[in-house]
């Protein structure tokens, strides 16, 4: 981490203890001690200022790496200790208001945790020993000549003395960039600006190629001849108007050009620059001082119409300074351009390229992630390796890894990390706790950056928002990548709550963010050891001393033995973690979701975690919170979203007034809040707040918390009428943009109108929901598009009484629409005589459930000059709508269709007289079709299907007899998925059936009861397979040969199969074999050593199955993952003393559930 911004919070802990409000707590143990605080403020104000210099010099000198990893040690140990003394004052405060004043000091002084006199003799022998190592740390110091940052003097560091760039770069030399060279000369030729004189900008990170593409613009035929003056300059991190004036004078002009004066040179260029239609090229561009960019731009304005400033930089936020009107984010290569510049840099005459280069190479360059710099190192790299074996080392050694690779790419990027702010640089460093490939949810981050103390408060400013702020420049400096796209899959999700995809379909959609592989390698440097991922594979590393942040992996456990390290965080703990207690200076902890016994692990370690800051129980069983818990006195942020078992929060929780942020979401069975509630002064984040008509819970209590984000407001029938509901001041909370609105059994209708009518919320809103309103009509602020015009999701849910929907067609940025169980609507829209161009025109997913009597999409469906529905349309759901007679409208952008239940009988009948429902869904992917026999039965028709020939991917099938599956899948030629479910009548493997099928990769049958395993050839069907999904079979006795291509296996609950297939020596590409509740399964096939490509292993619930076969018992030790369970005797020849522990003890990931594994964390280095 920084280590200055460090020392800046460790220097601020000190003045903070030495406040009198704070002494007069800390008198008691402070005495003899105060010297010894003085002296570390001494000598820390004394190094502090020499800091930055050794941090720059880092990358080239090692010793003086060495150097500055002893003295962040040291500091952190200070703020350690600090930190417990200024907890120790907020649990005397605590204690007093919990137990009295008296009884408190009487426990304290009799406990072993908490006595005064224990506590003084420990902190001054800790502060005594800092200092030493502190005052040794100087000395060497010393050595090394550190000088005061000057930060107007930035040329005397080696790393910074990168070449001058230039404006040439031969054409034929620069791969795949030829269509963003296209965008941006249209930019400078064609598109009109305001400006005479526009800014242009090419934003990225280091080492994309922004300055390469600038020379491929700059030498462009098209640019020359529309340019009359074209004029390159390389600006660094040097911002010197003059200098540039004057270089900008050398390159226009093409003389020397000495003059100093600024007078005669701002004659000189504007003179230059005059009546010209000129291009200027400012390459590399650091600054962020407006004043120096429009001290600069003044003297470039007497160009001619049409002139531009074309601008490369890493910073989105110089970008914005300089007023660019167009900012080009420049991707990294695609996988095929990648691909060839590494191909046509690596394989030189004395590379040759043989099959297994070739296959390793494009590994290697898949790591590469597209950036063009590392492509270019890692293939000049393999120019020198002429041997498989030196191929497949840089490959198996991570290149990343390699020395003379890292040296050349870091220095390319150190710059992104040197300059920036002391307080910004922990926060990026700290992102090297994640793994590569990670996404990470952005609102967490700061969450845990904020517990980190990472943030510097300043008073007036909200610390989230100075959070966000951080978060915000390291996306303008290309540090850190927006993730909008997540259809490639994700590798690692890190979030609040359990998995991106539930964040996807939650009440509000949480921003996630990435950081490319270079950066993490840049922020791996800088951290050093403090980051870690336990274990890795196949061994357990050690765990150094210096760690202070870890991620754990599931189904491993882990036993702490005598030691407590200085961890600061832990994600995610499992029940299996023996010595949480140990872990006292935790800031963050996250406990593994859906763990067993998350209520004993918690009674028994909370009282010894009073540093932390951030807890996330999301997810687990727990039912209730100790009453303990109100003695975390440090902590901000407590996450019970999803915990379904949750029923009381604690009475002791209105003591924690720290607490900002408290996650209710989806915790069905807690019914009441404690009284009180109020108390806590500082909450900003209150998910779920349950009415009361008692004293200290009604919903006036909102008045006092100026809530942001989400919140929910439930039980409204106990809120008694408008005046009481007025008290929660709900239209004045802008900062609210989800707002949940929910009432239970026995509220009046008349009531229930006016309490909604008085909770109108804030015209900020984004999203809203409402769950059983009693009432006949919507208020006037929902009929009010002013009033709802920034909602982009709207949930209507149980609202039985209503007849009509408000015009939500006429929502300009809605996006996502529910209604559900809405029983008195029938048509979507109600009028269609607005002057709306198009209904819903932003409307992405549309879900219809159980309307009982929805019969249409617009009253009007007939009149032509209607405006066209669901422009944007991409994903529709309709369930159980048994008297829609309509089709849905033709939407050319419908991506994913989901029908339960609807069009069937008479209703099919009236839709499809001319076969019409699928034929104009043009752009559909997914289909999934759910007791919907007529439905299904077009698939059949040739020319029903055309469409969805090229574009249908994935297809799921439910509840079928007569449906012909041959005939649909001749018609679906594109098909890669293929879901069936409960289909009776299948009696044998259809792979006659599937045979044909060439393009399907996945296949899931599940309820297929009366199908055997039987086929006419022997085999699945699909020649391509790629992952087989069998479950819920009664009659399946075994499976048929698979095909080689076959990755994945998972069979499941199938209660009469014997055995697998006779084979499975062919399925050289199975990486995961999974196999549950077969009770009757007692061998696995011979020929298992062929499975090579073996990686996961799962077989829970089949107890016959005795033992391994030779040839899988060959592949055990090669296993990434192993999972044994309910399989009794294969248990026993896993665990410890049995036959195979020899075989399985080396797999990383192992859990065995009769004796799972412990590992002890081995002693610090």
């Amino acid at each position: 981490m920084a280590v200055e911004a460090i020392l800046s919070t460790v220097i601020g802990q000190i003045t903070k203890l030495a406040a009198p409000p704070v002494i007069r707590y800390l008198r008691p143990i402070w005495g003899g001690v105060d010297g010894d605080l003085e002296k570390l403020l001494r000598y820390l104000q004394h190094i502090k200022p020499l800091v930055q210099d050794a941090e720059e010099r880092q990358l080239m000198e090692d010793n003086v790496k060495s150097w500055l990893m002893l003295l962040k040690d040291a500091v952190y140990d200070a703020e350690d200790i600090l930190d417990q003394a200024n907890t120790h004052v907020l649990l005397i405060q605590r204690k007093a208001e919990f137990y009295g004043p008296l009884k408190s000091k009487v426990r304290d002084f009799f406990s072993l945790h908490h006595n005064p006199l224990l506590f003084q003799l420990q902190l001054g022998h800790k502060l005594r020993s800092i200092n030493q190592r502190i005052h040794v740390i100087i000395v060497e110091m010393r050595e090394f000549n550190f000088k005061v940052a000057d930060n107007n003097n930035k040329n005397d560091r080696p790393w910074r003395n990168r070449p001058q760039t230039h404006s040439y770069v031969p054409e034929s030399e620069v791969i795949g960039r030829d269509e963003d060279r296209e965008k941006i000369v249209q930019m400078l030729i064609h598109d009109q600006f305001e400006e005479k004189v526009a800014v242009v900008s090419i934003v990225g990170m280091g080492g994309l190629g922004k300055t390469t593409l600038a020379q491929l613009i700059y030498g462009d035929e098209n640019v020359k001849n529309h340019f009359q003056l074209c004029i390159w300059v390389c600006v660094s991190d040097d911002f010197d108007v003059a200098k540039l004036a004057r270089n900008i004078m050398l390159a226009a002009s093409k003389k020397s050009y000495a003059d100093t004066n600024m007078e005669v040179l701002q004659q000189d260029l504007r003179q230059v620059l005059g009546l010209k239609t000129y291009l200027l090229v400012l390459d590399d561009v650091w600054n962020e001082d407006h004043m120096k960019w429009d001290a600069l731009r003044h003297l470039l304005l007497d160009g001619a119409e049409g002139s531009r400033i074309l601008v490369t930089t890493r910073n989105e936020n110089c970008s914005r300074i300089m007023g660019a009107k167009e900012s080009y984010l420049l991707q990294g290569l695609s996988e095929e351009k990648s691909w060839a510049l590494f191909e046509r840099t690596a394989f030189t005459t004395s590379v040759s390229r043989q099959p297994k280069f070739l296959e390793i190479g494009k590994k290697i360059v898949n790591k590469c992630k597209g950036l063009p710099l590392a492509i270019q190192v890692m293939g000049s790299l393999m120019q020198s390796k002429i041997e498989e074996s030196q191929w497949q080392a840089v490959l198996d050694n991570e290149i990343w890894d390699i020395p003379r690779a890292t040296d050349k790419i870091r220095p390319e990027l150190w710059l992104s990390y040197v300059n920036l702010p002391s307080e910004v640089k922990k926060c990026f460093a700290f992102c090297a706790l994640f793994p590569k490939d990670s996404v990470i949810e952005v609102d967490m981050l700061v969450q845990f950056w904020i517990a980190h103390g990472f943030i510097p408060s300043q008073t007036g400013k909200d610390i989230d928002v100075e959070g966000h702020e951080i978060f915000s420049e390291l996306i303008w400096r290309s540090l850190l990548q927006n993730v909008t796209d997540t259809s490639a899959g994700i590798t690692h999700y890190y979030g609040s709550d359990n998995s991106y995809y539930e964040s996807e379909n939650s009440q509000y959609k949480r921003r996630v963010c990435k950081m490319h592989d270079l950066m993490h390698d840049l922020a791996q440097f800088v951290t050093g050891d403090e980051c870690s991922t336990l274990p890795k594979r196949n061994e357990f590393k050690k765990i150094s001393k210096r760690t202070r942040h870890f991620i754990l992996k599931n189904d491993v456990e882990y036993d702490m033995g005598d030691r407590a390290p200085a961890l600061r965080t832990a994600l995610p703990v499992g029940t299996n973690f023996i010595g949480l207690s140990k872990l006292k200076l935790l800031r963050v902890l996250k406990l593994h979701p859906y763990d067993t016994n998350v209520d004993k692990l918690l009674s028994t370690s909370i009282e010894y975690l009073h540093h932390l800051r951030n807890l996330n129980l999301a997810g687990t069983d727990i039912r209730e919170l100790p009453e303990s818990i109100c003695m975390l006195v440090n902590l901000q942020t407590l996450n019970l979203n999803y915990c379904r078992q949750l029923t009381k929060l604690p009475m002791s929780i209105v003591y924690m007034n720290s607490l900002r942020h408290l996650h209710l979401n989806d915790c069905p069975e807690l019914k009441i809040m404690p009284s009180g509630l109020s108390r806590l002064r500082c909450l900003k984040t209150l998910t779920k707040y349950i009415v009361s008509e008692k004293a200290g819970n009604k919903i006036g209590e909102l008045k006092h918390w100026n809530l942001e984000g989400e919140l929910g407001l439930y039980d409204l029938h106990e809120v008694k009428n408008a005046d009481e509901a007025k008290e929660a001041n709900m239209s004045s909370r802008q900062n609210i943009n989800s707002l949940s609105l929910s009432w239970g059994w026995g509220a009046s209708v008349e009531n229930a109108e006016q309490v909604l009518e008085a909770l109108k919320p804030h015209a900020a809103l984004k999203e809203l929901s409402l769950y059983d309103y009693p009432g006949t009509q919507f208020s006037m602020w929902i009929r009010d598009r002013r009033q709802l015009q920034n909602l982009v999701k709207i949930n209507l849910k149980g609202c039985k009484g209503c007849e009509q929907l408000p015009p939500l067609e006429q929502l300009p940025y809605l996006g996502e629409l529910i209604i559900d169980g809405m029983d008195g609507i029938k048509y979507i829209i109600n009028n269609t005589t607005g002057d709306s161009l198009s209904l819903f025109p932003a409307l992405r997913t549309l879900r219809l459930y159980k309307m009982a009597n929805l019969k249409g999409w617009c009253v009007e469906e007939d009149r032509e000059t209607a405006p066209p529905m669901f422009p944007r349309l991409q994903k529709l759901f309709i369930s159980r709508c048994p008297k829609l007679i309509t089709m849905p409208p033709q939407i050319p952008t419908l991506k994913h269709l989901d029908i339960k239940e609807s069009y069937r009988g008479t209703q099919i009948e009236l839709v499809s007289k001319e076969k019409g429902f699928f034929k104009h869904l043009k752009s559909l992917e997914s289909l999934s079709l759910t007791r919907c026999e007529e439905l299904a039965l077009l698939l059949e028709d040739k020319e029903e299907t055309r469409p969805l020939s090229s574009s249908l991917r994935s297809l799921s099938i439910f509840y079928y007899s007569q449906f012909s599956l041959s005939a649909a899948l001749r018609n679906l030629t594109s098909l890669k998925s293929l879901r069936m479910y409960y289909l009776e009548k299948l009696s044998s493997w259809p792979d006659e059936m599937l045979r044909d099928s060439e393009s399907l990769r996945h296949l899931t049958l599940t309820f297929c009861n009366n199908l055997t395993g039987a086929s006419s050839q022997g085999d699945c069907g699909p020649p391509f397979l790629e992952s087989l999904n069998v479950s819920y079979f009664d009659a399946l006795i075994e499976l048929p040969k698979c095909p080689t291509s076959l990755k994945s296996l998972y069979v499941h609950n199938c209660p009469s199969i014997k055995s697998l297939c006779s084979d499975m020596g062919h399925l050289t590409s199975l990486s995961q074999l999974s196999l549950s509740k077969c009770p009757k399964l007692e061998s696995l096939p011979e020929g298992m050593q062929g499975l090579t490509s073996l990686q996961y292993l799962s077989i829970e619930d089949c107890p016959a199955l005795k033992l391994f076969p030779e040839g899988l018992q060959q592949q055990l030790p090669t296993l990434e993952r192993l999972k044994i369970s309910g399989c009794p005797k294969l248990e026993r020849r896993c665990s410890l003393g049995g036959d195979y522990f020899h075989l399985v003890s080396s797999i990383s990931e192992r859990y065995i559930k009769s004796s799972p594994r412990r590992t002890l964390l081995a002693p610090c280095l």
